[in-house]
């Protein structure tokens, strides 16, 4: 355990690093130098890093502890700077729809390019329900995810019909539909005007969108709104960990590596489609029910198709089915472009240079999946499963896929 304390120490200080300098040429010669370095260490120490990295995996929930303790500090170190803390707001909001996206795609296998009308559901519930119903922030977020979970399971129904390339299709139209009728139901949505003033969240009579005072320190509203993303993003890391190492998630995998012969075994293929739709949808929703209730203004153009582009790159660069690339990939996709903002024309360039790369030269990511692993010593005899054994047992009887 304290290897895994000084990497992340490590990897928090060369982030704090990467933070600090301002000059856009020493940035570039800054990454260049980091890269360098971990090529070298891949290379002289490449045993010891796989070891490590099962150790990592074996203390999964200790490392994410960890990452938690050092992201409570980040407020802090920055010194509670409002640009960079509305970064991290993004940063956060952002590993939410790529946690809810790499659950959809990563562990089911059922590509989503229409992703941003997700957050969008997410975000106009809370617009439209505080504004004209006036109903609180926290029952709206909590209606914003539900909504996008349903929009995303009418959305898994047609997409059954078509699998690969034509899935894709689908859910492309999926998202400019959405779009279509946020920009035309002006009623209602706005149109191109979006919603104004949107109220920020408000607990206990204090209201987040107040500058945020612990009496030590102080910053402004956006730490309120970190920490709200913060809470947020952890519990759904845990839901995530959880479904994905559950026999629900090994369902979704078998589905992901081998349709046919998950069918074969008895899984109901249409029904756990529409759970990893409904589900992956549903952090869609609360990431953008956040996104509202901290920027107050949403329109159409915050959720077009270069928003879901850019969720993909973020798993894809993080590396797909894995809960800390996905994370990972999130915040070094949103953080890492700030330090360029005079090319911020070519982001979507950028985007898809970071995809191409990855799918020539880094497939797995940067934070690989590792694959589930039954483990016989750890079984009891009773319970020991072969390789050649079908586990119908563990298949409940409504699950059957009858003909």
């Amino acid at each position: 355990m304290k290897q895994i304390v000084c990497a992340e120490l490590i990897l928090y200080a060369v982030f704090i690093g990467f933070i600090m300098i301002d000059d856009p040429a020493m940035v570039v010669g800054y990454i260049v130098f980091v890269a360098a370095l971990l090529m070298v260490l891949k290379k002289k120490f490449q045993k010891k890093l796989e070891t490590f990295s099962h150790e990592f995996m074996n203390h999964i929930g200790f490392a994410g502890i960890v990452s938690l303790i050092l992201a409570l500090t980040m407020p802090f170190v920055v010194q509670g700077d409002p640009y960079w803390l509305q970064v991290f707001d993004f940063a956060l909001i952002n590993a939410m729809m790529a946690l809810g996206l790499n659950f959809m795609t990563g562990r089911a296998g059922l590509l989503c390019l229409g992703y941003a009308a997700f957050e969008a559901i997410g975000a106009y519930s809370v617009g439209i329900l505080c504004l004209k119903a006036g109903m609180s922030f926290w029952l709206a977020f909590l209606v914003g995810g539900i909504l996008a979970g349903v929009f995303g399971l009418l959305l898994g129904i047609p997409a059954l019909r078509v699998r690969g390339n034509y899935l894709a299709l689908v859910t492309i139209a999926f998202g400019l539909v959405i779009e279509e009728i946020l920009l035309n139901w002006e009623s209602v949505t706005g149109g191109t005007n979006g919603l104004i003033d949107i109220p920020s969240p408000t607990i206990l009579g204090y209201d987040f969108g107040t500058p945020l005072d612990l009496g030590f320190a102080s910053m402004s509203y956006q730490g309120n709104f970190y920490y709200l993303a913060l809470v947020v993003l952890a519990v759904s890391v845990v839901v995530i960990y959880k479904l994905s190492n559950s026999f629900f998630g090994l369902i979704l995998t078998a589905m992901r590596e081998d349709e046919l012969a998950a069918r074969c075994y008895g899984i109901n293929i249409t029904k756990y489609k529409l759970y990893a739709f409904s589900i992956g949808a549903i952090f869609g929703g609360f990431a953008g029910a956040i996104y509202a209730g901290m920027i107050n203004f949403i329109a159409p153009q915050n959720f077009s198709y270069g928003l879901s582009i850019f969720v993909i790159s973020m798993i894809i660069l993080g590396g797909l089915d894995s809960i800390p690339g996905a994370v990972a990939g999130a915040v070094f996709l949103t953080v890492f472009p700030e330090k360029f903002r005079a090319f911020a024309d070519y982001r979507v360039m950028f985007y898809g240079v970071v995809i191409v790369f990855c799918l020539l030269f880094m497939r797995q990511g940067i934070l690989p999946y590792t694959r589930r692993i039954f483990n016989h010593k750890k079984a009891q005899p009773s319970e020991e499963i072969s390789p050649l054994t079908i586990p119908v047992s563990m298949v409940h009887d409504n699950d059957l896929n009858t003909r």
